[in-house]
């Protein structure tokens, strides 16, 4: 009997004849648009010289270190090509509530806007992501204040790996224009 792991490498073995087909082509692999020099970077080399910004507060710096990270394991490079500048709004609301209104469980949504600049001062990229993580509220004080923060370092994984996700993307995109316009 086959287990799930050899069943699902069959099946996207399968699936990837066609998927190649239809013009999918991996984010991170390395790719040479029509008519680009040999030496292009490729999209992890481009996330590598991104420059994290300070970002305010306990929780932007968890973003920060998360973003650093994910972007450049090896950290912040001494030469950048871009820099990433956020600003986070954090609000916590009640999401159940108990016949007294009270609340029983409580929503942390914090917001990354986000500045992606280049060398020159121009602005490349402008967004926002959004991550959405809960928590039950206890009778302890002590224990909804760690639940809080729990949830909000959950947030700064999440939206870490968003931005990371759509700069990759940005500078595939960017990458893929000069053939678009041949």
């Amino acid at each position: 009997m086959w287990s799930r792991r050899t069943a699902l490498a069959l099946l996207l073995a399968a699936a990837a004849p066609g998927v190649a087909g239809c013009g999918w082509k991996p984010l991170y692999g390395t790719r040479m648009p029509t008519g680009a020099a040999s030496g292009s970077p490729g999209i992890d080399q481009q996330l590598a010289a991104v420059r994290v910004e300070p970002i305010a507060n306990r929780l932007g710096q968890q973003l920060h270190n998360q973003l650093r990270d994910g972007l450049n394991p090896l950290g912040q490079p001494v030469n950048s090509a871009y820099r990433l500048s956020v600003n986070l709004t954090v609000r916590t609301y009640g999401a159940l509530t108990r016949s007294d209104l009270s609340a029983t469980r409580r929503n942390v949504e914090v917001t990354a806007y986000y500045t992606l600049v280049d060398n020159s001062g121009e602005v490349v990229l402008e967004d926002s992501s959004q991550s959405l993580t809960g928590y039950d509220e206890f009778d302890d004080p002590l224990n909804d204040i760690t639940a809080n923060e729990s949830a909000q370092e959950r947030s700064t994984i999440q939206l870490a790996e968003m931005i990371k996700t759509r700069l990759a993307t940005y500078f595939a995109q960017a990458a893929a224009q000069p053939a678009a316009a041949q």
